[in-house]
């Protein structure tokens, strides 16, 4: 086990500290043992500093402790022969911290960062696989999970500890990762996780209502995004300049390296350093989509198996960022009908006469209306909905996206997703409060009997989307988390073996 000595880790922040060696970096009072340095700063829910006690009785070998005021930084006393540090605005430093700890790992590595309000997965994972397939050992951090291709472990944020990310970034280093794609959340930025990262490139995806809980206003929303491409340490961004926020942040970008990416939009490129435009997409029944573009590297055409407008422009960021990184606009091309869908990202699940399943991570009101669009535009069938909105989270939505639900199906399901510790009658009754046909919606709160149920009343040429919770394997009602699926619901009434 490597040790570092804490009179280095902590300068030039706070010097006089005695010759102590640790032996990890510690956030989380319950995994601590003896040798660990403990950081106890306040969370959201909990604050690390109640823990100390628990920490010096676990013997770690020191704690930093956040403080608030300014003259206390760097006063330090022992507690049980245990050294006790303040640190002034330690919380927004632990990235720096844990940087120095696992010897800078992020300057070794192509680092690219994904943030936006839909697409992040997507997108990420969609520069994982195709790098994969071109011969790069890649790694992934994000809602799908940590780790490599096809070997993801699951994971409870969408961005992980300051702590976890640089263990994970030296970790996957030792492996010969070359490549790290990483989803950056609102709540990443806002709390300092990825302060310490070198991002070789940022891409933003797009910015629409979520998470208001947390962030209260779009305004603030937009700023906790915005963090990444103006105090983060970027060389390269790639935007969504379609978007209305993507627009914006291009023109006040002027002075950096920026790469547009639009759909029928030749405007953008004139504020960027290079571009890529679609200039034609066509869709098939089969499923394929085939997209024409020019672009500062020349002009092409790729074909995919993932529908819908907005996968076009997720094919074309992830497209833009590969062709950044050095990769061959000719092998870009010859391999992207390689690419297959990413796991809950409108998953498709199509069985001869019998009714198709669609299973999206769509929770927000953009992502459900964009995913109905594109059901839409691809089958012209007779839709079902079936969705709810997550309990203690932006409420906002619920009405929304009732309205969108509503307005698109042929059919709507209200049903629960994730009602936590809040009433399940509450947040349908606030999606309801959206609607006005009441007599295409039926209440079904029991998720494994909404879906049985859209099944055994559709028709085999019917479309049955199920959204909002893609990929997730759990439903949490109150304190509890339950193993649950929407995917093996589907696969088990379609008589698939799982």
């Amino acid at each position: 086990m490597n040790k570092i000595c804490l009179k280095y880790l902590l300068l030039p922040w706070i010097k006089n500290i005695p010759k102590k060696y640790i032996s990890n970096l510690k956030m989380d009072s319950r995994t601590l043992t003896p040798g660990d340095l403990f950081i106890a700063v306040p969370g959201i829910k909990k604050d690390g500093r109640h823990f100390i006690v628990q920490a010096i009785n676990k013997k770690a070998a020191a704690i930093l402790c956040e403080t608030k005021k300014k003259d206390k930084h760097g006063i330090f006393k022992y507690i049980k022969n245990v050294i006790l540090i303040y640190f002034f605005k330690l919380s927004e430093n632990v990235s720096l911290l844990a940087n120095r700890f696992y010897k800078e790992p992020g300057k070794r590595l192509k680092i690219i960062g994904i943030t936006g309000t839909n697409g992040k997965t997507t997108v990420t994972q969609l520069i994982n696989q195709w790098s994969t397939i071109l011969g790069t050992k890649t790694a992934t951090m994000g809602t799908l999970g940590n780790g490599f291709y096809n070997s993801l472990q699951p994971t409870n944020n969408t961005t992980s500890s300051p702590i976890f990310i640089q263990l994970f970034l030296s970790k996957v280093l030792e492996k010969q990762a070359e490549l790290v794609t990483m989803e950056v959340s609102s709540h990443g930025l806002i709390q300092h996780r990825v302060k310490e990262v070198p991002f070789y490139i940022a891409i933003f995806t797009n910015l629409t209502q979520d998470h208001l809980d947390y962030h209260e206003n779009m305004e603030k929303y937009e700023s906790a995004k915005w963090l990444l491409f103006s105090t983060h340490k970027v060389k390269k961004i790639i935007l969504n300049a379609d978007d209305q926020y993507g627009k914006i942040w291009l023109k006040k970008l002027l002075n950096f390296y920026t790469v547009a990416v639009t759909i029928q939009n030749r405007k953008q490129k004139k504020y960027s350093t290079k571009w890529i435009n679609a200039t034609n997409i066509e869709q098939n029944n089969n499923n394929s989509i085939y997209i024409t573009f020019e672009s500062s590297w020349g002009t092409g055409r790729i074909s995919s198996c993932l529908i819908g407008h907005f996968n076009v422009t997720n094919l074309l960021l992830s497209l833009a960022c590969l062709l950044e990184l050095g990769y061959s606009l000719s092998d870009l091309i010859h391999t992207s009908e390689k690419i297959i869908p990413v796991q809950g990202r409108m998953e498709l699940f199509s069985y001869v006469k019998k009714p198709t399943f669609i299973i999206d991570y769509a929770h927000t009101p953009d992502a459900l209306k964009k995913t109905l669009n594109a059901i839409h535009s691809h089958y012209q069938r007779y839709i079902w909905c079936i969705f709810g909105c997550g309990g203690e989270r932006d409420q906002k939505k619920r009405p929304i996206m009732g309205a969108i639900a509503e307005k698109m199906s042929d059919k709507v399901i209200i049903t629960n997703d994730n009602p936590r510790n809040e009433k399940e009658k509450k947040i349908i009754q606030d999606i309801l409060n959206g609607c006005k046909n009441k007599e295409k919606i039926l209440i079904i709160p029991d998720r494994k009997k909404a879906i049985s149920y859209a099944y055994f009343g559709a028709k085999y040429h019917h479309i049955i989307l199920i959204a909002g919770k893609g990929h997730e394997e759990k439903q949490i009602i109150q304190n509890r988390s339950i193993n649950y699926s929407d995917k093996k619901i589907v696969l088990n009434l379609l008589g698939k073996n799982i």
